[in-house]
């Protein structure tokens, strides 16, 4: 008995140092499954699973046409444009319906020349001579009917004799008025309603030409945005159906490096715009990666990013925030799972400079120049936009269309925004890397979604810019 209550008292004497010490320890940091928070930790407000996205989400590329693949034209890590061929799908049938469709447009096209040019110069001589001959013929009966007249005026013909000549005269008349008609016809303008008719058929050929071609380009898989090829999942003489599709390439804008985080719906509430945010990976020990929120959805979603713990909570639901991340010299790679920490720290998110002296003498509705890089204080806002004045005075949100390396990319984009009719210009700032290209300004949040969504529309993945006054709130 004396023996057991030692054993015990021992025990419980490597017990309590053993409590304490586990009380003392600071617990690990790691975001849970749905990026619980980590208030703990000095500045962090919440945590959040993520994956590294380019400028927009990564797009799977398919084919819009059942067929065999016929070739491949790019591999992965390729940089393209957009529009650029990737592969093609074989339609040798289809291209034979091109050049039928073809063939009858040229037929169309020449049966119209043919209506519009009227009758050959030698069918017109021909009638031309036929009406001289015939009038030669009336009046030389003419001449002879003259003469019985005279003749039987004295008695000195049968009247049956001055009427066969009369007869002869009017046939001849009639074969005149007939080749004088004939001749008409032949030098005749066609007919306004035989050349509708003709037209009509010529634009019906031309349709169906259209309609060939538009089949034979299905067969064409096309970039449907300037980026990096990250996987390319098909190779030569592999069958692809509409039916069952699959992604043939995947395609992301490695311009810049944002990541998608998943925030638990219990955190949601500490989410703000211009949040700064620190985002660290299993795969660079020891790195922070800085960034900031520019973007937090608008609807809640089930959780796609996985944590290795098999205890976490799989059926929450979290809302998706994007993080723009400031450039480094480490490029992380598209699709990489990282962690997200947002701290207490709000800054206002970039936004271009405008000065109000220079912008006061814009009108509203003037356009600017088509690849211009000037800064947007010399430059006016579309209509859809506001005055870069009334953008000062209102602090109009923004649209970031994209974030480039090179001076002439970001032109190309300007000039292909503002031939959309869209107000878009450059922005550059010291110390940044990047030729940013903006959109806007908009006078409310109304306004600039609307644009974002038919941006979107229209193939390009915007960030929204709040003012700098909400953004510091």
């Amino acid at each position: 008995m004396r023996k057991l209550f030692m054993v015990l008292a021992a025990g419980i004497a490597l017990a309590i140092p053993l409590w304490v010490w586990m009380q003392r320890a600071p617990e690990p940091k790691r975001a849970t499954s749905a990026g619980a928070a980590t208030s703990s930790l000095s500045g962090v407000e919440l945590a959040a699973l993520g994956r590294v996205e380019g400028r927009g989400e990564t797009i799977s590329v398919g084919a819009a046409t059942d067929g065999v693949v016929q070739a491949v034209f790019v591999s992965e890590g390729q940089e393209v444009k957009k529009r650029t061929l990737l592969a093609a799908i074989n339609c040798d049938d289809i291209s034979e319906e091109v050049d039928l469709a073809k063939a009858q447009a040229d037929s169309a096209r020449d049966a119209r020349t043919r209506l519009l040019r009227g009758n050959r110069d030698e069918e017109r001589a021909a009638a031309a001579k036929a009406t001289d001959a015939a009038k030669a013929v009336m009046m030389q009966a003419q001449d002879h009917l003259d003469r019985m007249d005279a003749l039987y005026q004295k008695q000195e013909i049968s009247r049956d004799t001055f009427d066969q000549a009369n007869r002869d005269f009017q046939v001849a008349q009639a074969d005149y008025e007939k080749a004088e008609e004939e001749q008409k016809l032949a030098d005749a303008d066609p007919l306004p309603e035989e050349v509708a008719e003709a037209n009509a058929q010529v634009r019906a050929a031309e349709r169906a030409v259209r309609v060939a071609m538009d089949r034979v380009e299905k067969c064409n898989v096309r970039a449907p945005i300037s980026g990096t090829i990250l996987k390319v999942l098909t190779k030569a003489g592999e069958s692809y159906s509409t039916l069952l599709p699959q992604p043939l390439f995947t395609i992301s804008d490695e311009s810049v490096r944002r990541v998608r985080a998943e925030v638990d719906e219990r955190d949601i509430s500490k989410l703000k715009i211009g949040q700064a945010s620190f985002v660290t990976a299993d795969a660079f020990p020891g790195q922070k990666f800085e960034g900031q929120v520019v973007e937090i959805s608008q609807a809640m979603g089930p959780k796609s990013v996985m944590n290795d713990d098999a205890s976490q909570e799989i059926d929450r639901n979290v809302l998706d925030v994007v993080i723009q991340l400031k450039p480094t010299k480490e490029e992380l790679p598209i699709g990489l799972r990282v962690t997200a920490e947002m701290t207490g720290v709000t800054t206002p998110i970039e936004q271009p400079e405008i000065e109000s002296s220079a912008a006061a003498s814009l009108p509203v509705d003037a356009t600017p120049a088509v690849g211009s890089t000037t800064a947007p204080s010399e430059q006016a806002a579309a209509p859809a936009a506001v005055s870069a004045t009334d953008a000062v005075a209102q602090n109009g949100f923004l649209l970031q269309a994209g974030a480039m390396t090179h001076p002439e990319n970001a032109d190309a984009l300007v000039a292909e925004l503002q031939q959309k009719s869209f107000p878009a210009f450059v922005k550059t700032r010291n110390g940044d890397p990047f030729y940013r290209v903006d959109v806007g300004p908009y006078p409310t949040l109304a306004a600039a979604t609307d644009a974002k969504n038919v941006l979107s529309n229209g193939g390009f993945e915007t960030i929204l810019k709040r003012p700098r006054v909400e953004a510091a709130q």
